[in-house]
């Protein structure tokens, strides 16, 4: 099964864009009445440019304490 991605301008559209493709037969729609549409902008990284300056941390230790609070 293949997955596309629809972004809709407009809220009031997207209930009639769902009822439309649930009546196609070769689709599959997930239920999206308790999902939330969001308006976040893309991240921009040099914003954290200067997170770690000036700490004592080197990249061996974050990765060793990322993987150590890692659930498996």
């Amino acid at each position: 099964m293949e997955s596309i991605t629809v972004y809709v301008k407009d809220k009031e559209k997207i209930e009639l864009l769902n009822r439309f493709l649930r009546h196609l037969d070769f689709v599959v729609m997930p239920d999206i009445a308790n999902k939330q549409v969001s308006n976040a902008k893309e991240y921009d990284s040099f914003k954290s440019s200067g997170l770690w300056e000036n700490r004592n941390v080197s990249t061996e230790d974050l990765r060793a304490r990322a993987w150590r609070n890692c659930s498996t």
